[in-house]
């Protein structure tokens, strides 16, 4: 056996250690941060829309501006992360994110508040995506679905926390206030970060064993032979660049990966974005709005985890093409809800599945491309979730200036996750309980 086999057979047959629960936890702290930051232009916009007499397309464009710096991050981010590491990567992206979102707190205009947003979204959309990386690279294979997929759950319910904090905050200190509270943590979770590895499976990519054999060592619970690292050098892989995606043997995977990434981002921060807003049209309180979505949004989260279970038992096949089709049709029947009771019950069901569903194909995604070129490969899917991210905040803002009647807006959402779960049935194959690298044997094969 290889060296570089041996480290990796020894951290994917690992039971769960200390060791993997801080890195879990500092994740989740990223990600939670992450999640904060990014969905806290649902809470404010009312605020916004009333402090700058913003039309609805002006406050969708506003609602669609991190998402530009994230296409950006995202697809920049994944580069750069196959290059230098991960860590070093994740810690400038969350500093960026941070100092940026403090920023965002004393801007005086309109065109201010959104270019900051686009800088800011430029980090975040590079450490959201790298989280996932990162972790596919270490946890063991047992529970790797279960484990990275709910990391969502701290990235979503982080709008069920911006929810409750917007409901005291807003009122007492207005939209700024928010911005504070969002970015200031972010500081804090960049310094953790340094206490944590490089990736394994990034070092012996790059050569240094050495390295990655005493990081194995102190995490794994399987055994690794002594001397190992010394006795036998790793060979180069072959260099797999951006042109590899859409190459011959990725080709058909991921195009399915950027399409139902492109539609579940248009559907989630859509939605994210415009459902206070909309909870206002039909006829509810800004406070009922709030906690409205804060349910909703809870939801969701908690989807995430029940899908990495799912991801682990049933496979990462059957579960992304379930939530997609349920979660398409909770969606689609939404906007018929006659009472505040029907309208959090079906809620609170489309988002289970369709926000849901975001961890397990992100979990999928980061399982699909070779070490050389995973941050690549999913930081180019996470660039297309955030073109739909793009666009859904200006669609729906002018369907919301068009007074555009609520149950045909969630008819639309509905209808494109039903169409992701029929590209997921078309694209996705099973992973489950396989290595990274028995997941490229794979893709080979069937390409």
């Amino acid at each position: 056996m290889s060296v570089s086999g041996g480290l990796l057979k020894s951290l994917d047959e690992s039971a769960f250690t200390g060791r993997h629960g801080k890195i879990y936890g500092i994740a989740l702290l990223g990600h939670f941060s992450d999640g904060f930051d990014i969905q806290i232009m649902g809470f404010v916009l009312p605020s916004i829309i009333a402090a700058f007499h913003l039309t609805g397309a002006s406050a969708g464009f506003l609602g669609s501006a991190v998402f530009f710096g994230m296409f950006v991050g995202a697809g920049g981010g994944g580069l750069i992360a196959d290059a230098i590491g991960r860590k070093k990567t994740i810690i400038a992206a969350i500093l960026l994110y941070g100092l940026t979102g403090l920023l965002a707190a004393v801007t005086t205009s309109y065109w201010m508040l959104w270019t900051i947003r686009v800088i800011e979204g430029v980090g975040l959309g590079a450490e959201v995506i790298l989280i996932f990386s990162y972790l596919v690279e270490f946890v063991p294979v047992s529970t790797r679905g279960m484990l990275v997929s709910s990391t969502v759950f701290f990235w979503q319910i982080s709008s069920f926390i911006a929810a409750l904090i917007a409901i005291k905050i807003i009122p007492a200190y207005g939209w700024r206030g928010m911005f504070v509270i969002g970015a200031a943590p972010s500081i804090l979770f960049a310094l953790a970060w340094l206490a944590l590895p490089e990736s394994v499976r990034f070092l012996i990519e790059k050569g240094r064993v050495a390295e990655a054999e005493a990081i194995v060592r102190k995490i794994s619970t399987a055994p690794v032979k002594a001397g190992a690292a010394a006795a036998t050098k790793v060979e180069p892989q072959r260099k797999l660049g951006v042109s590899s995606l859409l190459g011959r043997t990725y080709r058909k995977r991921t195009i399915g990966v950027w399409a139902m990434l492109f539609l579940q981002g248009f559907v989630f921060f859509g939605i994210a974005i415009w459902l206070p807003s909309f909870f206002l049209r039909m006829g509810f309180s800004f406070v009922h709005s709030l906690f409205f979505t804060a349910l909703i949004t809870g939801a969701g989260a908690i989807g995430n985890v029940a899908g990495g279970i799912l991801l682990d038992r049933w496979g990462r096949r059957p579960t992304i093409i379930a939530y997609f089709i349920l979660g398409g049709l909770a969606l689609g029947s939404w906007g018929l809800g006659t009472s505040a009771t029907a309208v959090i019950i079906i809620g609170m069901i489309g988002a289970f599945f369709a926000f849901g569903a975001l961890g397990p194909l992100f979990t999928y995604v980061n399982e699909l491309y070779p070490t050389s070129m995973r941050a690549t490969g999913a930081g180019f899917g996470g660039s297309w979730q955030r073109i739909g991210g793009i666009v859904a905040p200006y669609v729906l803002g002018l369907f919301f200036g068009a007074k555009v009647p609520v149950y045909l807006v969630f008819g639309f959402v509905g209808a494109l996750m039903v169409l992701c779960g029929i590209i997921a049935w078309l694209t996705v194959i099973e992973t489950k309980l396989e290595t990274l690298e028995q997941i490229q044997r794979t893709v080979v094969a069937q390409s």
